[in-house]
């Protein structure tokens, strides 16, 4: 080889070299969805429609992708049906609470834009870790029942939201209700913040401790099953 054809051929290895280095870090640098997910960017588009319980359709379905994406990962992950149901409201009610915004249960503006860059995800604790937090923070000798109350009242699921027949919702592992107790014994100093403390598992159940201390079991006698 002469030394022309040896210069040529280092400099095209030096090029291909350095290719495959860019090509290496450009991999290594680009977010996975969890990545994405976890910085606040979505995977998902969402439609340029405003969305509530009883639609369907495709914009439904990215609707239900991008609150997976968003961090249900205890087996609360929502069927990607196309159907705004209870699950998909309870779902979006968590969003909202957890980011401090109204918690009608539908999807505008406000809600879109929050889902595309939110302050909280809706990443929970899942049951054994509840159940745990449960018997650390109620005496032994009715810790059992505290388990079975808070597993009969919300599955032991930190984000369940139900929505009552006078508008008001239960919240939570202990379903504070939003006219009632969750007013009363949740921290903070505004409705937004008292539904975001109710919807982490371990400011609920030290508030449910607060309430039983106060009127024992009574706020969930109406759950006749949890008791015995």
């Amino acid at each position: 080889m002469s030394s022309d054809e040896g210069f040529r051929f280092r400099k095209r290895s030096a090029a291909l070299l350095s290719a495959v280095l860019v090509a290496v870090s450009s991999i290594a640098l680009s977010p996975g969805p969890a990545a994405a997910a976890e910085a606040g960017t979505s995977a998902v588009t969402l439609c340029d429609v405003e969305l509530e319980y009883g639609e369907s359709g495709s914009c439904v379905e990215r609707l239900q992708r991008r609150l997976n994406e968003l961090g249900l990962n205890c087996g609360n992950q929502l069927d990607v049906d196309g159907q705004f149901g209870t699950a998909t409201r309870m779902r979006v009610y968590a969003f909202q609470g957890r980011n401090r915004l109204d918690m009608v249960g539908v999807v505008g503006s406000v809600t879109r834009a929050k889902l595309a860059d939110p302050d909280e995800g809706l990443a929970v604790a899942c049951d054994a870790t509840v159940e745990s937090q449960i018997r650390a923070v109620f005496p032994a000798a009715i810790a059992n029942k505290a388990v079975r109350v808070a597993r009969c009242e919300s599955g032991l699921n930190p984000i369940a939201v139900g929505l009552n027949t006078n508008g008001t919702k239960d919240v939570g592992v202990f379903q504070f209700n939003t006219g009632g107790t969750l007013q009363e014994y949740l921290p903070g100093s505004d409705a937004g913040e008292k539904i975001d403390r109710a919807l982490s598992s371990a400011d609920n159940i030290h508030a449910a401790y607060d309430l039983y201390r106060a009127r024992g079991w009574q706020p969930w006698d109406s759950s006749a099953n949890c008791h015995g």
